[in-house]
């Protein structure tokens, strides 16, 4: 089964039950494992999640009973990562720390006094 996130993640909810959650911004903090979700088929993988927004909710309704809280379950296919894989920020940024160095490198004494100058025009 592939998966949508990983613990660390950023996650947006794509899917839910309350419509409150949808568009929610959340991190992934640890996997509940194969647990069967109300009004779905089967089992799902479940990420125990947390509101990574000051001022956002999650709300679940539980017999009838409607609560609000900063953490708590959510499907992995009720959610998408907003946080790119690790190898692929490596890739994207691999030379990104030497290219800003040559940015901001002079050689000599006559290359600084011509930047100077430059700069006043």
């Amino acid at each position: 089964m592939k998966l949508n996130c990983n613990i660390g993640d950023l996650a947006i909810t794509v899917k839910c039950h309350c419509p409150e959650n949808l568009g929610s911004i959340v991190r992934i903090k640890k996997s509940k494992g194969l647990i069967a979700w109300p009004k779905e088929d089967g089992l799902m993988q479940i990420w125990e999640v947390e509101v990574a927004t000051s001022n956002g909710w999650l709300v679940y309704e539980r017999d009838g009973m409607v609560d609000s809280y900063k953490s708590g379950p959510a499907p992995d296919a009720y959610l998408r990562r907003l946080t790119p894989p690790t190898y692929s920020l490596d890739r994207e940024f691999a030379d990104a720390e030497q290219l800003q160095m040559d940015f901001n490198e002079v050689d000599t004494l006559e290359d600084l006094v011509e930047v100077e100058q430059t700069d006043d025009l």
